[in-house]
């Protein structure tokens, strides 16, 4: 996950440095220590929380503000190691961009075939549905006559179809090809990251995962179509 825009238009991202608590990879989340743990300020993130929210890391530091050399990635408690020390933006209102992935770890998202024509374009029906409830998510078409276009799901049953209330403007025909998240922007409350606490895990139900809302999909293909989001619980200012 990396900043993209922010709320207020601008794109200017600040950002500052932080001792480090557990040993961090650019581009993930990390959220605010709490008190009597950890050796430093900040420290991972989770797949299902971003409570005390604080950015996503842009690097190990290239100094110490408190006086010394660069900071490093890896923390360590060994005498003599660089410290701990790691850059994170910091602006309360960025919009983050994380990369959907078809599973926990980095994965292109599931590709739905159709099984049978919807004159109407409302129904995708399918026997390769994902397996959790993506009922208020959103569905786009890969192939077919309603390639490039999404809808928001309003019925959704495993294995068997998703429903939309706003017609498709073309006929859904058989073999036609889907993918599906369980994101709608507003709508939806929690996204759930990957292990690496860098991407996002579209295959889970919807309403699981972190606080985060997201504000904008990028709906391309199976292994690059992209959610922007907001914390909903920042380390600086409470949004939630």
């Amino acid at each position: 996950m990396n900043p993209t825009k922010r709320l207020d238009g601008s794109s200017a991202f600040h950002f500052m440095d932080f001792k480090i608590s557990a040993t961090v990879i650019q581009d993930q989340a990390v959220i605010a220590e709490i008190a009597d743990t950890g050796g430093g300020y900040i420290t991972d993130a989770t797949t299902t929380s971003l409570v005390d929210f604080v950015g996503s890391v842009l690097g190990a530091s290239s100094r110490n503000p408190d006086g010394g050399g660069a900071g490093s990635l890896t923390y360590s408690t060994t005498q003599g190691d660089t410290e701990g020390l790691v850059r994170v933006y910091v602006t309360p209102d960025i919009i983050y961009r994380a990369r959907m992935s078809g599973g926990a770890t980095l994965a292109d998202l599931q590709i739905i075939t159709t099984t049978a024509a919807s004159a109407a374009g409302t129904t995708i029906t399918a026997t390769d549905t994902p397996e959790n409830d993506m009922d208020d998510g959103t569905i786009w078409c890969l192939s077919g006559a309603n390639a490039g276009l999404s809808r928001k799901i309003t019925t959704f049953t495993a294995n068997t179809s998703a429903v939309v209330t706003v017609p498709f403007p073309r006929a859904i025909a058989i073999g036609d090809t889907f993918c599906v998240c369980p994101y709608s922007p507003f709508v939806t409350t929690a996204i759930q990251l990957t292990t690496n606490l860098v991407d996002a895990d579209a295959t889970v139900a919807f309403g699981t995962g972190a606080n985060a809302r997201p504000v904008e999909l990028v709906l391309q293909g199976a292994g690059d179509s992209f959610v922007h989001f907001v914390g909903r619980d920042m380390a600086f200012n409470e949004l939630s």
